[in-house]
């Protein structure tokens, strides 16, 4: 029989750096797609950020202009007269417009509150996922173990953050978006 052939030694540091840089290749797929569905969501939520803002300030003007007429009909109400009871009758209708009107500009505010809620979820996840894909990408340029966990940590917080805006989870950190607005 004859020898086996001698097979060349495998450099153990070879099959590290591979799995390392599959590891890498792995995590910047995950984030990427992470990225750009946040950054879809986001968008149409500031989209929708900006109506609920213009609908606040057209809402308050009229509620503005509906009290001015309300005031207007309120002095021709007390001066008497036969012009006494329509200005009465102005004064009921400008009351409840008004009123509807208040109304309709709160809930305006609170759409534009619950959006920004939203929007600094996804803009946090957009943040640390930049992050994360930074530190990745110097975890295989130095082949770094230590720096590809950082970056699956910090990665982890900003899918975390993606997940808390899609579903509307209230996860929000205060702290951090009150330093960074």
């Amino acid at each position: 029989m004859s020898e086996a052939p001698e097979l060349p030694e495998i450099d153990e540091s070879l099959i590290h750096d591979k799995r390392l840089n599959r590891c890498v290749a792995t995590t910047v797929v995950i984030l990427s797609v992470s990225m750009a569905l946040v950054n879809i969501k986001d968008g149409n939520i500031v989209q929708n950020m900006e109506q609920a803002q213009a609908n606040r300030i057209d809402t308050w003007n009229e509620y503005q202009a509906t009290r001015v007429k309300l005031h207007m009909e309120e002095i021709a109400a007390a001066s008497g007269g036969a012009a006494a009871a329509k200005a009465q009758v102005e004064t009921a209708k400008y009351q409840k417009e008004s009123a509807d009107l208040k109304q309709a500009a709160q809930a305006a505010q609170d759409d534009y509150d619950h959006n920004n809620y939203r929007d600094d979820q996804f803009d946090l996840s957009d943040g640390l996922a930049s992050i994360a894909l930074a530190t990745t990408a110097i975890a295989a340029l130095v082949e770094l173990w230590g720096l590809l966990y950082f970056g699956w940590a910090t990665g982890a917080l900003s899918i975390l953050f993606a997940v808390a805006g899609f579903a509307q989870l209230p996860i929000h950190p205060n702290m951090i978006i009150g330093w960074l607005t």
